[in-house]
C-alpha cells in the first residue's frame, strides 16, 4: 500500500471537506495556470516568436491540464 494510501486512511472525517475543497482550489489554480501559459504562447505564434519557448509552453500547459484533471499522485 504506498504512503497516500496509507494518509487517506487515517484523515479524520472532519479533514475530509477541507481536504477535497483545498484539492478543489489547486486544481482551478492549475486550470488557470494553464489558460494563462496558453495566452503567452499565443502570442508568441502570433509574433513569430521562438519555437523552442513556443514549444515549451505547450508542454507546460499540458502538464498543467494533465495536472488539473489527474485524479492520482504525479
Amino acid at each position: 500500500m504506498s504512503a497516500v494510501s496509507d494518509q487517506q486512511s487515517v484523515v479524520p472525517p472532519s479533514d475530509v471537506g477541507a481536504r477535497a475543497a483545498t484539492e478543489i482550489a489547486v486544481r482551478d489554480w492549475l486550470e488557470t495556470q494553464a489558460r494563462i501559459t496558453s495566452y503567452w504562447r499565443d502570442l508568441l505564434v502570433d509574433r513569430n516568436g521562438d519555437l523552442g519557448l513556443i514549444e515549451a509552453l505547450d508542454a507546460h500547459e499540458s502538464f498543467l491540464r494533465i495536472a488539473a484533471i489527474r485524479q492520482d499522485p504525479l
